[in-house]
């Protein structure tokens, strides 16, 4: 019983589409893993002194980002209390 025209050409199709998409997934983990033996290797390559300086950017930004944090608390606390003196403020009128 020979296979009708359509049906070989649909198994071709799916067949060509299911190498496509394996080909990619595995090419795409190849560029992955080769990136990250790239991160890896530069990061082994940073001398002390840059890796020092990089450390201490780095605490800068954040001492900047808890300076502003801790602004921002302040001034919650002193919108809370002054809502609080406002309360107590119309309620005594």
């Amino acid at each position: 019983m020979p296979i009708p025209k359509k049906t070989q050409r649909m198994v071709l199709a799916g067949a060509v589409t299911a190498i496509t998409i394996a080909g990619s997934l595995y090419g795409a983990g190849l560029k992955t893993n080769q990136e990250v033996a790239q991160t890896a290797q530069k990061s082994r390559e940073i001398t002390i002194d840059e890796r020092i300086a990089d450390l201490r950017q780095t605490r800068q930004n954040l001492m900047s980002k808890k300076e502003l944090v801790e602004k921002q608390v302040r001034d919650l606390d002193m919108r809370i209390e002054d809502r609080k003196q406002k309360s107590i403020g119309g309620q005594s009128k």
